[in-house]
C-alpha cells in the first residue's frame, strides 16, 4: 500500500512496509517548536542533540501556556463579536419600534392599557408571555454547511463519513466531526475553505460526541472519554471509569461535563481527573446545558433533571417531552421553551416532522436539527 512520509511530502514514494525503516533515516523530522519559528531539520538522532541546544525547548511549558492563553483569548474575542453584533441588531429594532411608536397620539394610556391586559393573560396562563413567542423564520433542507448572516444560502456539502454524522465541534479555524463510523474528521473552515484536514480512526465504537477547550479535543464513545491535541491531532490520555455509553460532553471554563447511564461525570480540565459525580435517574443521559446557575440534563426516559451548579440533589425535574431529550441548548434571549425563573414551560415549537436531535444558539436564533433531515431557525 503506498503511503506518505509523515515528516515531508518532499520525501520519495513509499511502501507502508517500507515507512518504519524510512522513518529510521529519514532527514526530513523536524523542531516540535517549527511553529515558534524554530528551523531545524534533520534525522531523530541529530533531533535528539538539537533538543539539547535549542532555545525553545527549555521555555517549552512558558510557551504552551502562552499559546494556550491566545487560544482562548480569541475565542473570548470572538465570542464579544458575536454578543456586539446581536446588541446592534436588537438596538436597531429597538429604535424601529421607538419611531413608530412617536407617530401615535396618547402612547403612554394605550401602553398602559395593553400592559395591564398583558398582565392578566400571563395571570391565567402561567409562565407563557404572547409577547416573546419564538416564530419558525425559514427551513433548511438536506445535511449542509449554511450561511446564517442574512441569506441562508447553502456554500458547500462536506463529504467524507461513511456513517451517520453524530458529533460537530469547532475550534479556531478546525471543525471536528464525529460519526457512527468510528472516525473523527478534522475540517479547515478558515475563509470559508471547508476542506478536510485529517481523518483519525479514533474508537473501535461510533463517536457520540464531541466537546473541545484548552487546545483539547474531547471524544465519547463506549465506556471511555479520548483526549487529543486539537494542534497535533495526537492522543494524549484516555478517560475511563464510565459505566455506558458517553453520549454527551460539555466543556465550560474549567470542567469537563460527560453524560452516560443515570450518571454525570464532572472532570477538571487541567488535570483530567473526575472531581464530582451527579447521580440521575430516567435512563441514559443524552443531553447536558450548564448556564451560570444550574446543570441540566436530558433522558432517555424524556425528562429533564436540574441541579443548582454546586448541589449534589435535583432541585427539579421538567416533564412534558413524549421521547428521550437528545438535545439541550441554554438561550438568553428573553423567551425559551422552559423558563429558569420558575421551572415552567413556557412554549412549545411544533413544526419538525421528526424526533429533534440537536440544538444550537447563536446570535438570537435557535437552530433545530431533526431526523426529518431538516433545520429550522427560529427567531423571536
Amino acid at each position: 500500500m503506498p503511503v506518505d512520509c509523515p515528516n515531508n511530502a518532499g520525501c520519495p514514494p513509499l511502501l507502508k512496509k517500507e515507512l518504519e525503516d524510512h522513518l529510521r533515516h529519514c532527514s526530513n523530522v523536524r523542531c516540535p517548536h517549527q511553529k515558534f519559528s524554530c528551523e531545524f531539520t534533520g534525522t531523530s538522532e541529530e533531533l535528539e542533540d538539537h533538543l539539547k541546544v535549542c532555545k525553545f525547548e527549555s521555555m517549552k511549558e512558558f510557551l504552551q501556556r502562552t499559546d494556550e492563553r491566545i487560544t482562548d483569548l480569541q475565542f473570548a474575542l470572538n465570542s464579544k463579536d458575536q454578543e456586539i453584533a446581536f446588541l446592534r441588531s436588537m438596538l436597531g429594532k429597538l429604535s424601529e419600534k421607538v419611531e413608530s411608536l412617536e407617530k401615535f397620539t396618547d402612547v403612554k394610556d394605550e401602553l398602559q392599557h395593553i400592559n395591564g391586559y398583558l398582565s392578566q393573560q400571563q395571570s391565567v396562563m402561567g409562565a407563557y408571555d404572547p409577547q416573546q413567542m419564538f416564530k419558525c423564520r425559514g427551513t433548511f433542507v438536506g445535511h449542509q454547511v449554511w450561511d446564517t448572516g442574512s441569506t441562508y444560502r447553502c456554500l458547500k456539502t462536506m463529504e467524507g463519513h461513511s456513517g451517520i454524522v453524530l458529533a460537530l465541534c469547532t475550534y479556531g479555524n478546525k471543525l471536528f466531526s464525529g460519526s457512527q463510523d468510528c472516525s473523527i474528521i478534522i475540517w479547515n473552515i478558515e475563509e470559508n475553505d471547508f476542506e478536510k484536514v485529517k481523518v483519525i480512526d479514533a474508537h473501535l465504537n461510533p463517536v457520540c460526541t464531541l466537546a473541545s477547550a484548552k487546545n483539547m479535543l474531547f471524544s465519547g464513545s463506549l465506556k471511555v472519554i479520548k483526549v487529543w491535541d486539537v494542534h497535533t491531532h495526537q492522543l494524549k490520555r484516555e478517560l475511563t471509569g464510565l459505566n455506558h455509553w458517553v453520549r454527551a460532553l460539555v466543556a465550560t471554563g474549567n470542567l469537563l461535563y460527560s453524560g452516560s447511564y443515570q450518571t454525570i461525570k464532572i472532570w477538571d480540565i487541567d488535570r483530567l481527573e473526575c472531581v464530582r459525580q451527579l447521580e440521575t435517574s430516567g435512563g441514559s443521559v443524552y443531553s447536558i446545558a450548564i448556564t451560570s446557575h444550574h446543570v441540566l440534563c436530558g433522558t432517555y426516559e424524556n425528562v429533564i433533571h436540574v441541579w443548582e451548579t454546586d448541589g449534589e440533589q435535583p432541585i427539579t425535574t421538567l416533564r412534558g417531552h413524549s421521547g428521550t431529550v437528545y438535545a439541550l441548548a441554554a438561550c438568553t434571549t428573553p423567551a425559551g421553551v422552559w423558563s429558569m425563573d420558575n421551572m415552567i414551560c413556557s412554549q412549545t415549537l411544533v413544526r419538525h416532522q421528526g424526533s429533534v436531535a440537536s440544538l444550537a444558539v447563536s446570535k438570537g436564533r435557535i437552530f433545530s436539527g431533526a431526523v426529518d433531515n431538516t433545520v429550522k431557525v427560529w427567531l423571536l
